[in-house]
């Protein structure tokens, strides 16, 4: 179900994340759309971390031990994201770790709903939401990378 239904659209919407990230340079990752927004080197890693974290919460699988959450929360973009090769691996990692997770979550589960911190949604509704985060935050990677700049 998941490979026939939801998948694609997932890749949809991931190849406009990507589309967001091409052609990103090391000294962009500081860049910021306004003082006190979050930098594009901050997002990529939220994004990420998100994807995660929902694993953790609506797709059965724990978070990995390696996996520290620094962007979840009530937190502060201090400029830590500016290893581009690292947030590219980090990137790449959660979308497969997002990817396993949802082939492993059996077809009974996916209209189940679950308690999370963010509220009950099933894990098909959680995917929604998922893809709507990465959208929402590739749309603000677009802004910074056309209209912003280091600050």
């Amino acid at each position: 179900m998941f490979e026939q239904m939801l998948l694609p659209a997932l890749q949809t919407a991931r190849s406009r994340y990507q589309d967001a990230l091409a052609n990103l340079s090391g000294n962009e990752l500081g860049w910021k759309l306004a003082d006190g927004s979050n930098s594009v080197g901050f997002l990529i890693r939220h994004i990420a971390e998100v994807e995660y974290r929902f694993c953790q919460m609506f797709f059965g699988r724990p978070l990995p031990e390696t996996v520290t959450l620094h962007t979840i929360g009530p937190v502060k973009d201090e400029g830590q994201f500016a290893d581009l090769s690292a947030l590219q691996a980090f990137h790449e990692e959660s979308y497969a770790y997002l990817l396993e997770s949802l082939r492993q979550l059996p077809l009974e589960a996916w209209d189940v709903p679950v308690e999370a911190p963010i509220g009950t949604l099933s894990p098909r509704q959680a995917l929604g939401r998922l893809i709507y985060h990465a959208g929402y935050h590739a749309g603000q990677i677009g802004l910074i990378r056309k209209y912003g700049g280091h600050r």
